[in-house]
């Protein structure tokens, strides 16, 4: 075995960052624990000992004597005038000690000393009971216990490097029971910022007040000179990180000038996850305006991304009038805190979109009860005829309407489908009503009101935007219906058991302005039954993506022609309703059934 003098354990000796708190041996560990702790290590050594704090006063009573006898010829085995390797130091009694640092995160918190109290003969030799006590006291695990009944072994033998190195051992072992403190007084700190953070960000319905609020709570929390809120926004020139909240920095430096996202990889590194720390502000080239940093007396800044679920939503920035060393502590704390106001910003949007989204609806709901009160609110009463209809819309707002027009000596009835669903092909419906409503009343043939109503159409609707349409009258007195289809869902008769469609007229409304219209006739007779109907009836879909189809439509007609007018439309929703099941409906849907008495 070597028992050539080993070198002391390596310490941490970075000087603490300016701004970090002065941290003591007693911050983490009660007196009384450290005063077993020396007692242990003197009742294993033999020696006198004493612990000192961080400004080198005693922390520590004085070991019993009893529990150090013999320890000047441990202490020989210590001291060598002539190794350099085992050189200690002189008291102020004159007597030689040696002294090893207890050191946390590069701060000294305290260290040991130990010195002979006296002159003695007796044999050494370590007490395995009293190593297992000081291990206890140390709350070392399996691998550190073996290490330090090693380590005892050696310092009593005769190799005076081991002896210095038990003595480091002590003081290490020490610091890591004070780390253990350490990390978990940190942790402890991290959550109650975050608790604090969170609560000061609760209940912020505005997005301006979170940002205000957020900024100022992080100054005050990670006791920082300035803190500046970013938030991307999309400009002619790229994307810009826009101020939205700060405190702590002037208007003219706040104003300087525009943070252009693509012209600065530090800001887009940010934005990707990283953190950027700029020692000097005024030196370092990654800075966009050196010259107003340090007229603004900014030294050190810390730059975090605020994102969310992978989506960058602006910067959480830093500032400080002295040189700051973030430790990984505030630099940790910094990013938990830019998660928790990314969470706050985006929760503050969805809360107004949703406040935003409900004052939509209450307009759709209005808009909608407008859309009502166009439909008719009771059938027609024409003698010698049984009318019903319907309206069942798959939107709020719908594209289907259908119409009763009082003529002269006869009765108009109108059905058609607008393209597309919701507040467009709502407004749509409402022009082609409007334009049919007024053409039926001055002109008497057919196939010139679809005409006029197609030129109005041609003229103020974008080429994606069409209508099918049906219109017809019905002769009150001869029981004649004279319509015209213009690419609408043919209407069906049923008359003895046979389907006939009315399908005479031409293309849909909107297309061409120029498009020529017929016009069909149906003699009405007791018993015939006519059902008119949008596509939402035949488009009607099941779970399995099967449509209901032309042929179950007049399956489903044939099946309801001995039936009064509103049983038979009644029957029909039904059946639709079974055959689709809980499935939403795709499209708007409207019947009317006349049933010739």
């Amino acid at each position: 075995m070597d028992h050539s003098t080993p070198p002391p354990p390596k310490r941490d000796t970075a000087a603490p960052p300016p701004s970090a708190p002065r941290l003591s041996l007693t911050d983490f560990v009660d007196l009384g624990t450290l005063q077993e702790i020396q007692d242990a290590f003197a009742s294993v050594t033999r020696l006198s000992t004493t612990i000192l704090d961080a400004d080198g006063q005693p922390a520590t009573l004085p070991t019993d004597a009893a529990k150090r006898h013999q320890s000047d010829l441990v202490f020989e085995q210590l001291i060598d005038i002539d190794d350099p390797a085992t050189e200690g130091t002189v008291s102020e009694t004159g007597a030689k000690q040696f002294q090893a640092p207890i050191t946390v995160e590069g701060q000294t918190l305290g260290s040991i000393i130990i010195e002979p109290a006296g002159p003695s003969t007796d044999e050494l030799a370590p007490d395995l009971h009293e190593l297992e006590g000081l291990a206890d006291a140390l709350n070392l695990d399996e691998v550190q216990r073996q290490e330090l009944i090693d380590s005892a072994e050696l310092a009593f033998g005769t190799n005076r490097g081991a002896a210095i190195q038990f003595l480091y051992l002590m003081a290490n072992a020490i610091a890591r029971l004070c780390f253990e403190q350490y990390h978990a007084q940190q942790r402890l700190e991290e959550l109650s910022v975050l608790y604090r953070v969170s609560t000061v960000l609760a209940g912020r319905e505005d997005l301006q007040q979170t940002l205000d609020t957020a900024a100022r709570a992080v100054a005050d929390l990670v006791k920082v000179r300035a803190v500046v809120i970013r938030i991307l926004k999309d400009t002619e020139d790229g994307p810009i990180l826009e101020r939205r909240a700060n405190t702590g920095l002037s208007d003219d430096y706040i104003n300087k000038g525009k943070l252009l996202v693509n012209r600065s990889e530090m800001l887009a590194a940010a934005l990707r996850g990283e953190t950027i720390y700029i020692r000097d502000m005024a030196t370092d080239p990654r800075v966009y305006f050196p010259e107003q940093a340090r007229e603004e007396n900014l030294a050190s800044m810390l730059c975090v991304g605020i994102i969310y679920q992978g989506q960058a939503i602006g910067t959480l920035q830093l500032f400080t009038d002295e040189v700051r060393q973030f430790t990984q502590f505030d630099i940790d704390l910094v990013r938990a805190i830019a998660q928790l106001l990314a969470a706050a910003i985006e929760n503050t949007r969805l809360d107004e979109a949703r406040s935003e989204n409900q004052k939509m609806l209450r307009q759709l709901h209005l808009a909608a009860d407008v859309q009502r009160r166009m439909l008719p609110r009771k059938m027609p009463d024409v003698p010698g005829y049984d009318i019903a209809a319907r309206y069942v819309p798959s939107f709020e707002l719908s594209g289907d309407f259908y119409d009763f027009i009082n003529l002269d000596h006869s009765l108009g009835i109108g059905v058609g489908d607008v393209v597309g669903k919701g507040v467009a092909a709502s407004l749509l419906m409402a022009s082609v009503r409007s334009s049919l409503r007024a053409y039926a009343q001055d002109l008497y043939d057919l196939d010139e009101v679809i005409s006029r109503v197609n030129k109005h159409m041609c003229r103020d609707t974008l080429e994606s935007e069409f209508v099918t349409l049906w219109y017809g009258t019905l002769d009150r007195d001869s029981g004649r219906l004279t319509y015209c289809n213009a690419g609408h869902e043919a209407p069906l008769i049923v008359r003895n058991g046979e389907l006939i469609p009315l399908d005479i007229g031409g293309m849909i409304v909107g297309v061409d302005r120029d498009q020529a219209y017929d016009k069909g006739v149906w003699d009405f007779q007791p018993g015939d039954m006519l059902l008119l109907y949008t596509d939402g009836l035949p488009d009607a879909m099941n779970a399995q993506g099967e449509r209901f189809g032309r042929q179950r439509t007049e399956e489903l007609l044939l099946s309801v022609a001995d039936k009064p007018a509103n049983d038979a439309l009644n029957d029909i929703l039904w059946t639709v309703r079974q055959f689709t099941g809980p499935r939403r409906a795709t499209d708007d849907t409207t019947l009317i059934v006349i049933k010739a008495e």
